[in-house]
């Protein structure tokens, strides 16, 4: 793809032409949901055009496996784990750790079943919890002293599009997403002690393709997500030592599909998603007065992003063929340069030295007269 820096002066001339035909509005969706090229390009050039980059990103090693709808957990030791996906022609159950000092792959094992849209949680003593996906209630757990998987005691509900959030005292809430029976209004707690799994309280509201974010007072906020009614704004606060969820006021736009990053000052930041295209808002959460406010938008719309926080605590999202970064001082975001693959879906990781690998995920393609998603072994690093 060609970067819209070589070509921003022909397309600004050709927009001040085409202004009245084209109006003000800005693209309504991102790459992965089939943005039109002209008006996502006419969006990225003016911001870009007002807002200076920031930071850089270059290509480093691929994966051996092509995958989507994976996740990225990143180790005591520095490495990053990469688990499961969707794959282009066959799904192996195969795990691969990324080693930031030589830039290379290293096989991570192989899980007991193929593995899509389940959650990875690094617990407290360094192995990883990963559960769910497919519809499967199997839990098993990653020791990197080992380089190995054994299984662990499997969930009550089967899940996929869910949460996985570790918890101050070592136990992991996973909370909603979709299950055979439908969409999930249900929580349950994983006890590393016991291998074991106990329901909790629900949810007030079911909904899949939400956040979870541990706050710093150990309570979990819950927002986001879509359920058979549309977009929720509203969200959820779970308190641990109760097992009980309760209002954590109204959000200033529903949203599925969008990030959620717990800033230095203890306020939450959502930033893109889709209702029902691709969103470019962002909005914070204050513990303190358990309310909502709007931020700056990002110079570009993005569903199925991922993001990362900086060592210097602004927030890097990317997807597409853009990222952005956060300021929490000024509330405003920054274009980076361009990326090195366009695609959606991916998974990040900050890695010891202060980059972010951005990994697999999608890209659309043309298959006859329809398009289908292609899944990805591309990773790149961003440079802040």
């Amino acid at each position: 793809m060609v970067s819209m820096r070589y070509i921003a002066p022909a397309i600004c001339a050709l927009l001040a032409l085409a202004a009245p035909a084209l109006g003000s509005g800005s693209a309504s969706s991102s790459l992965r949901d089939g943005a039109p090229p002209l008006r996502l390009a006419a969006a990225t050039t003016q911001q870009s055009l007002a807002t200076p980059e920031t930071g850089s990103w270059a290509a480093t090693a691929s994966m051996s496996t092509a995958r989507a709808s994976l996740t990225a957990t990143r180790l005591s030791n520095g490495r990053v784990l990469v688990v499961g996906g969707e794959y282009d022609s066959a799904n192996p159950s195969t795990a691969e750790l990324y080693d930031p000092p030589t830039s290379t792959w290293i096989p991570a094992g192989t899980l007991s079943q193929w593995r899509a849209l389940h959650v990875a949680v690094r617990l407290a003593d360094g192995r990883v919890l990963v559960a769910g996906g497919q519809y499967s209630t199997s839990a098993e757990l990653y020791d990197p002293a080992t380089n190995s998987w054994t299984p662990t005691g499997s969930m009550n509900v089967g899940r996929i599009s869910f949460t996985g959030t570790l918890l101050p005292d070592g136990r992991v809430l996973v909370v909603g997403g979709n299950s055979l029976n439908g969409l999930q209004a249900s929580a349950e707690l994983y006890d590393p002690t016991t291998g074991g799994w106990t329901l909790t309280g629900s949810l007030r509201t079911p909904r899949r393709d939400h956040t979870a974010t541990l706050l710093a007072n150990g309570t979990v906020l819950v927002a986001g997500g879509a359920n058979s009614t549309g977009w929720p704004r509203n969200a959820e606060l779970y308190e641990p030592s109760t097992g009980r969820w309760r209002r954590a006021g109204t959000m200033t736009t529903g949203r599925e599909g969008a990030t959620a990053t717990l800033l230095g000052n203890g306020r939450v930041l959502l930033a893109g998603g889709r209702n029902p295209s691709a969103l470019a808002s962002a909005e914070l959460y204050d513990p303190t007065s358990g309310s909502w406010s709007a931020t700056g938008s990002m110079n570009a719309p993005r569903g199925g992003a991922a993001a990362a926080l900086l060592q210097d605590g602004r927030v890097l999202v990317a997807g597409g063929d853009t990222g952005d970064v956060y300021s929490p001082a000024t509330g405003t975001w920054t274009a980076t340069g361009p990326m090195v693959y366009p695609y959606a879906s991916a998974a990040a990781a900050l890695l010891p030295n202060g980059q972010v690998l951005y990994v697999g995920g999608r890209r659309v393609k043309y298959c006859g007269q329809y398009s289908c998603d292609e899944p990805l072994a591309d990773a790149e690093l961003y440079t802040p």
